[in-house]
């Protein structure tokens, strides 16, 4: 488990520059919080406020990211074509298939091996898109009750959010329409509603 983190670790820092793995602190600390917050909070009746306050920083967070902090473009483009930035990102020995099968049968460690990193920036970009909505994911099952245990519903949510901004962003000339990156924010999504449905389960929250 060890030799996994630190596989890790080192290909982020390939990837990502300082800026990036401090806002990956920023995230991770408020989700590693957030079931110590819950606990303290629980027997108040207020795990829905401290969820909800949390889920405002997030959602603040991430339109001044996609959309508010942005610039008009001068060119646009559409791109259509699935899976075209991950394959462009990465090298994978087994293909997209064959690495996926390997990573059910096997885990996580044995996967890394065949996995190289072709072009950082597109790398980059690929996994910021998946971990930009998984706090997304991760936090609806506290802030809506009813949407716990669903994760088929969550990700469809973050589905139609990432839908939402691809189309703003072209449309206010701020960045460009790729399928990609609602495929990666959908996977995002469904790796935090996992997730987070599995801690609403373990701490029985109300």
């Amino acid at each position: 488990m060890r030799d996994t983190i630190t596989e890790i670790y080192w290909k982020m820092q390939e990837i990502f520059t300082s800026s990036d793995m401090m806002i990956f602190g920023i995230v991770l600390a408020m989700i590693g919080l957030l079931p110590v917050m819950l606990v303290g909070f629980r027997r108040r009746g207020s795990v829905r406020t401290v969820s909800l306050a949390v889920f405002a920083v997030y959602i603040l967070g991430n339109l001044s990211f996609t959309l508010l902090n942005r610039e008009v473009l001068s060119d646009q483009y559409i791109v259509l074509q699935p899976l075209s930035d991950l394959k462009g990102a990465f090298y994978m020995d087994l293909g997209v298939i064959g690495t996926l099968r390997r990573l059910l049968d096997e885990g996580v460690e044995p996967v890394l091996q065949t996995i190289h990193i072709n072009r950082s920036l597109m790398a980059r970009e690929v996994l910021l898109n998946v971990l930009l909505y998984v706090p997304m994911g991760y936090l609806l099952p506290f802030v809506f009750r009813s949407l716990r245990g669903k994760l088929t519903a969550i990700t469809l949510i973050g589905f139609l959010c990432s839908c939402a901004t691809e189309i703003a962003q072209l449309y206010w000339h701020i960045g460009c329409f790729q399928v990609d990156d609602i495929i990666c924010n959908t996977a995002g999504t469904l790796l935090g509603a996992f997730a987070g449905s599995l801690l609403g389960f373990i701490w029985r929250v109300k």
